[in-house]
């Protein structure tokens, strides 16, 4: 689940400018994403325990389960509200090789699995296994870009359950002026509804700051941090600054140039070629060198 990187994407790779007020275009709101941003995922756990959703199942693998939350969208339904809790427990049991009726059953708790064990509560263990822990350098990142005056919001292709996990780690509504999840909004990067649902809570917070008869923000006030090229790509289409944490590891990175948009690709999904912790921290705070 990790983000596949081609060639093109590491030019988004690049740290903010901080421009000249009177350009109209100084940067006055950042945004960061949350997963792989300010905090550490573990993709890997989460799939490589998937199959005690289905213990009867000796061949199931999580090559498979992936390819049918692809095939279903169920993650972008949950992100976004599509389906509640209810509609993604039984959309994980029946990625688990579950019969529609069963999975069903399932998921209300009406029956357990084979072995006893209660399935709704299982499935919310393993969401919780991709939440890891906030990267404190980047914490702190945040904490001194709002001395520094800026509104410092969170955007996230989230639910109420990730919110919750996070929260063992973050104080999210502590740390960021706002905080909009996808599933709130009923949209999610790189939708542009999103983006724009974002402008306008940056545009509340910053009249509230500087008075009523404030100007205007536009999109170009905004500055935006994610670990997803298309995200980024999406805010730059509508006239955000917007950065992509890169993630390869520093020897990857060196020799990307010598590697085909497949081998590239590939590498860029694999968490053994990926940083995290403080090394995945200094990335981010690389791209506001610039800036503060």
């Amino acid at each position: 689940m990790w983000p596949r990187l081609s060639s093109q994407d590491l030019n988004l790779f690049e740290p903010f400018n901080q421009f000249n007020a009177s350009s109209g275009r100084d940067i006055r709101v950042i945004y960061f994403d949350i997963g792989s941003v300010l905090i550490d995922l573990d993709w890997d756990s989460f799939f490589g325990r998937l199959h005690e959703l289905n213990p009867d199942n000796p061949s199931l693998t999580s090559e498979k389960i992936l390819r049918h939350l692809r095939d279903n969208q169920l993650m972008q339904k949950w992100c976004t509200g599509a389906i509640g809790p209810l509609g993604y427990a039984q959309g994980m049991l029946e990625a688990a090789g579950h019969s529609k009726d069963k999975a069903h059953r399932l998921a209300l708790g009406i029956e357990p699995l084979s072995n006893g064990t209660f399935a709704p509560a299982l499935v919310k263990e393993h969401s919780s296994l991709i939440v890891g822990p906030a990267r404190p350098r980047v914490v702190r990142l945040i904490q001194k870009l709002r001395k520094h005056n800026f509104i410092v919001g969170a955007l996230s292709n989230a639910t109420p359950w990730h919110e919750s996990d996070i929260l063992r780690t973050a104080s999210l509504h502590e740390l960021f002026d706002v905080v909009l999840f996808s599933q709130d909004v009923g949209s999610e990067k790189p939708e542009e509804n999103i983006y724009r649902a974002a402008l306008n809570a940056a545009q509340e917070i910053y009249r509230k700051k500087m008075g009523p008869d404030s100007e205007c923000l536009t999109a170009t006030h905004i500055a935006f941090v994610d670990d997803t090229p298309a995200n980024v790509k999406a805010a730059r289409a509508l006239g955000w600054h917007a950065s992509l944490v890169c993630l390869l590891k520093s020897e990857l990175l060196e020799t990307s140039q010598q590697l085909n948009e497949q081998e590239l690709s590939d590498l860029s999904s694999q968490s053994c070629n990926l940083v995290f912790g403080e090394e995945a921290a200094c990335r981010v705070e690389s791209l506001f060198s610039k800036l503060i």
